[in-house]
């Protein structure tokens, strides 16, 4: 017999679910966190009186077994890459991670913008660009600090870095650090409300505090601890907008410093994808007639970031292949020594990118060669290289090449 939602089995056993929720809920190795969701009943507030729990069934030990092992292999494929191919990975994911985690708000987030936001971190200018704070944010992963949140201050702080200049003018906040004033969530296929958070931010203050000491209590799994916090933190919904970026955000910090960058960064990616599996998960634990049950909740997100990972293995595997299989052409070409380490390098800062605009200019090709090679001479190169046709100019100021196919 398959594990389903209490609310089917109160439907199965003719209106009565007490025996079967008290056995899960007791049940031993069942994971209780302390925290107490508002629970919905056709969009309506019905109950704040049950534990949010999850019960560790074989689903979510196999998953989270696997979620490990292919963190493990992610570090080992990512570490055997040239540092040029890493940086330019790392590129792509972040991007794509910004750009999702909008998406998933609908919010309009172009490439060309997140890639301005990155170059002007990078190049330090002064110049206000759009997205400037949020690529920050998430360039901070690469870093893999530890992002301690042990106030609710810090709450606050992570929110108006990450959606900075990006809030509406009714959508600021009116309390002291979070709203105080009712909203409502609504299913925008329905038209209908689908859940209704606390109204205050007296309320909302004694929900996070009990939620900053739920994610600081170390005698829980990891995994499931990220996906319940995950849950209640959006369950608050402590501001008017950017509840899911700033909630994602934290998500992807904790999943970045406990597995690999890389896993960190997919999550939003594949939630993107997988956004109607997503919110059904937060209805199925938002549902009265649940309990505040969130073992379908773990293992759905567990599910969608285990399917991350296979699409970065599959991504790294692939894209080593074509550099291993280019490297070795090289060698048997007649290129010179310099002529091939350029190539290798405009192989590697584009095979890791979807958009060739990305790849190296030429003054960062030749600041990388610049050590053991005069400057003039690998410029010289790189025009002798345009000139045999194995490269071709793609962009004039800065300039940059790349491969010929």
């Amino acid at each position: 017999m398959s594990y389903k939602p209490l609310k089917i089995v109160k439907f199965q056993n003719k209106g009565n679910n007490d025996k079967e929720y008290l056995k899960r809920f007791e049940g031993f190795g069942t994971i209780k966190t302390g925290l107490y969701p508002y629970l919905n009943k056709r969009g309506e507030l019905k109950s704040k009186e049950f534990e949010l729990f999850s019960v560790p069934i074989q689903e979510i030990q196999l998953l989270t077994q696997q979620i490990v092992e292919n963190s493990n292999l992610i570090k080992e494929s990512a570490e055997l890459l040239p540092d040029v191919a890493k940086n330019q990975f790392y590129n792509e994911q972040l991007y794509k991670a910004v750009i999702s985690t909008d998406e998933i708000e609908g919010i309009k987030t172009t490439r060309k913008e997140v890639s301005l936001a990155h170059k002007s971190l990078v190049s330090k200018t002064k110049e206000q660009v759009r997205l400037l704070s949020t690529v920050r944010m998430y360039n901070d992963i690469q870093e893999n600090a530890f992002l301690k949140i042990d106030s609710l201050q810090t709450i606050r702080e992570i929110y108006d870095q990450l959606t900075e200049g990006e809030i509406d003018s009714e959508d600021i906040l009116d309390g002291e650090l979070f709203r105080d004033g009712p909203v409502s969530i609504v299913d925008f296929s329905s038209n209908k409300i689908d859940h209704t958070p606390p109204e205050s931010e007296k309320q909302i203050y004694l929900m996070l505090t009990a939620w900053i000491n739920f994610i600081n209590d170390r005698t829980i799994p990891f995994l499931i601890k990220a996906m319940l916090a995950h849950y209640f933190f959006e369950n608050v919904h402590p501001f008017y907008d950017g509840n899911g970026r700033t909630g994602r955000y934290i998500l992807s910090r904790y999943l970045a410093r406990k597995l690999d960058i890389f896993s960190g960064l997919v999550i939003s990616q594949k939630i993107n994808e997988e956004k109607s599996k997503y919110y059904k998960s937060f209805k199925i634990t938002g549902d009265f007639y649940n309990r505040a049950e969130g073992t379908f909740f773990v293992q759905s997100l567990l599910e969608i970031l285990h399917q991350g990972q296979m699409d970065i293995i599959n991504i790294l595997e692939e894209k080593r292949a074509i550099l291993l299989e280019y490297s070795k052409k090289l060698a048997k070409s007649d290129y010179n020594e310099l002529q091939r380490r350029i190539l290798f390098l405009l192989l590697q800062s584009g095979v890791f990118v979807d958009d060739i605009n990305e790849g190296l200019t030429d003054n960062e090709i030749i600041e990388l060669l610049s050590r053991d090679n005069p400057r003039y001479t690998i410029k010289r190169e790189i025009d002798n290289l345009e000139k045999i046709q194995a490269i071709k100019l793609i962009a004039q100021r800065p300039k940059k090449h790349v491969l010929v196919e």
